[in-house]
């Protein structure tokens, strides 16, 4: 296995963004306790005790992503990456209860028939909440993606919810407001609690499956498949692929199959452009290889030694962003070369 750089970016974009979210979670719960404070508004002040909730999951997903980074040790040899799927599970069963919790209060209200608050100060920050947890859940799931963070993507669900619910309370308010429907309000947040349900059970089913080291998706097994038979002739097949996730982090082993007559060091020179050139494919990703030898009839020594030759040209894959050497050589007229290995 060989060191990725790719990890210290990613590491230092999620933490990033966990102390993004947990600050815009304590700066949206003091901005709705002083406008709760001012206005009188009890609806207000019940807004910014739910985000005390935010606050502590923001909290609990700082921990889990600053843990998930710790080095492998004798204890846990594969790392602590799962911790981060334990937060998602987390988050993804206080985010079902969120929806459950709203399911029973539009039901209440439906049997009461309870009117809606319809206070101006509720709609003027019902309103301003509902665009800054819009920008807030859209900036840390961006981030959740590029980095692969389950924990993120789960924080960033959480405060989708509150998109989901403050659109629902708003739009309920102005309808009321139009049609003096007191039906409205009870079934809009019946419709938002379903919705939260149905988000919360794939968050929670997804993070599961990782925490049972489901395979990684078919279209990532397939691009690890292509650049490994990428290498023939130099390999003559590989076996055994295996794929999992933990956390942000995606693990790959495979046999690959070389020449019993390699020297072992060019048996490993190809093994390690292997590893390098999937964690460049991957991102943050370890990748492990186990060497065997050929049983096939040998092809010749003349076959042997050309792929030999090529195999001692071999040089490290280009880091994300950076030029391929084989683009410069394809516009200078040089030979060209197919994912940086030489074509036999």
């Amino acid at each position: 296995m060989v060191e990725n750089p790719y990890n210290r970016k990613s590491n230092r974009k999620r933490l990033g963004t966990a102390w993004f979210s947990l600050g815009s979670a304590v700066g949206l719960a003091i901005a709705k306790f002083i406008v709760g404070v001012l206005s009188g508004s009890l609806g207000v002040l019940s807004s910014a005790a739910d985000s005390l909730a935010d606050i502590f999951m923001s909290a609990v997903n700082l921990v889990s992503i600053r843990k998930s980074m710790d080095p492998a040790d004798l204890n846990h040899p594969y790392g602590h990456g799962k911790v981060e799927t334990l937060a998602t599970v987390f988050q993804g069963v206080v985010i079902a209860a969120t929806g459950v919790w709203v399911i029973r209060e539009g039901i209440l209200r439906l049997v009461a028939g309870r009117a809606p608050d319809s206070a101006i100060p509720g709609i003027v920050v019902m309103t301003a909440a509902l665009a800054a947890s819009w920008f807030i859940s859209r900036r840390i799931r961006k981030a959740g993606e590029e980095t692969g963070s389950s924990a993120l993507v789960a924080d960033s669900v959480h405060f989708a919810t509150d998109v989901y619910t403050n659109a629902g309370i708003l739009g309920s308010l102005l309808a009321y407001r139009l049609t003096g429907w007191a039906w409205l309000d009870p079934g809009v947040a019946l419709l938002v609690g379903v919705y939260i349900l149905v988000v919360a059970g794939r968050l929670l089913l997804s993070a599961l499956q990782d925490l049972m080291d489901r395979g990684l998706p078919e279209a990532t097994v397939d691009l690890v498949k292509g650049i490994i038979s990428g290498h023939r002739p130099m390999i003559v097949d590989f076996h055994d692929l295996r794929t999992r996730r933990a956390g942000s982090e995606k693990h790959v082993d495979f046999h690959v199959v070389v020449c019993r007559e390699y020297k072992l060091e060019d048996a490993h020179r190809v093994a390690d452009h292997l590893e390098k050139e999937v964690q460049q494919a991957l991102g943050n990703a370890h990748v492990v290889t186990h060497i065997d030898p050929c049983d096939l009839e040998c092809p010749g020594m003349d076959h042997c030694l050309r792929v030999l030759s090529d195999i001692r040209k071999l040089t490290d894959p280009p880091e994300r962003g950076e030029e391929p050497a084989e683009g410069k050589e394809q516009r200078s007229g040089g030979t060209g070369r197919s994912g940086g290995i030489p074509v036999v």
